[in-house]
């Protein structure tokens, strides 16, 4: 099973992913997205709260409008479809292939950073309460169990998806971007976003192009790897195309956070890592090093 992105949002989308389809088909069965606008369950119970919330708060329409767009992007529906989407596929075994109707920055951005705030937000709803407003302290409407359901729903979809995108085994990006200085940039634009994420684009159509890229073989160093050398730990983690003056890392308890050319990544420390600190990092052949050792502070002594 493999998943087909047709992304860039170029007036050529169709016909690439049609010419994507026909040389899938011989192969197996191919599924295509849907491009309908249902409402997503998952909006609507968190919608449905914070249209309570705030209303009991009684801001100014600017100021709601605003919050409602940093909590609910537009995107958001079509990116929880896609997600659907992507795991019905893969639970029938079959291909899909969907044309995405975003901007690219956005498609490979958003999922990460609205997943990791939905599963922020569910230990504070859980404990509602004790957290936010303990009985009798204001008049804060409480949240429903749907509401809790929905986030941990909403955030699980979308750190999924976030993985399909980083997955070259699984998943081709082709870019069917506009023609001239808009299509140059989303090109570029995907081209940061995907390295800092180990990849690249599978294939770049421009107007006219003919025949189909299939998914390609990914090289063992794809993925981020851990390896013991001598007193310390390595972390190899592979940014095709970005060079180390390019690249800037800082360490977040349990993430590092790499930021290229205004876009960004973070990368969860596998479990050895989170109890060590940072001793250098550097970029070579495209390919990031950091090296860690034991934090004495927090590792048991013997």
């Amino acid at each position: 099973m493999g998943v087909h992105l047709v992304i860039g949002g170029g007036e050529h989308s169709e016909a690439v992913t049609t010419r994507i389809s026909a040389g899938l088909q011989s192969a197996g069965p191919v599924v295509h997205a849907s491009s309908g606008e249902g409402r997503d369950p998952v909006v609507v119970a968190v919608r449905a709260h914070l249209d309570r919330l705030f209303a009991a708060l009684d801001l100014p329409a600017p100021v709601i409008a605003d919050l409602l767009a940093r909590v609910l992007p537009p995107e958001l529906p079509t990116l929880l479809r896609l997600a659907r989407e992507v795991d019905q596929a893969r639970a029938q075994g079959v291909d899909l292939v969907a044309a995405v109707p975003l901007e690219v920055g956005r498609l490979l951005d958003l999922p990460q950073r609205i997943a990791r705030t939905m599963e922020a937000f569910v230990p504070v709803v859980a404990r509602w309460e004790t957290l936010v407003a303990p009985p009798g302290v204001g008049s804060l409407p409480a949240p429903t169990s749907t509401l809790l359901t929905a986030l941990r729903e909403g955030g699980e979809l979308l750190a999924d998806l976030d993985e399909v995108l980083s997955d070259a085994s699984g998943t081709a990006l082709h870019l069917a971007a506009p023609a001239g200085p808009v299509g140059s940039a989303r090109r570029a634009d995907a081209e940061v976003l995907l390295a800092l994420r180990g990849r690249t684009l599978t294939a770049v159509h421009p107007p006219g192009a003919a025949g189909i890229e299939y998914l390609p073989q990914v090289e063992a160093t794809a993925r981020p790897l851990v390896e013991r050398s001598e007193d310390v730990w390595l972390l190899r983690v592979a940014l095709p195309g970005i060079r180390a003056g390019d690249l800037e890392l800082v360490r977040h308890d349990d993430e590092l956070l790499l930021q290229c050319a205004g876009r960004s990544r973070r990368v969860l420390l596998p479990s050895v890592l989170r109890r060590c600190t940072v001793e250098r990092a550097g970029v070579a052949g495209g390919v990031l090093t950091v090296a860690m050792s034991p934090d004495e502070a927090v590792w048991p002594r013997g």
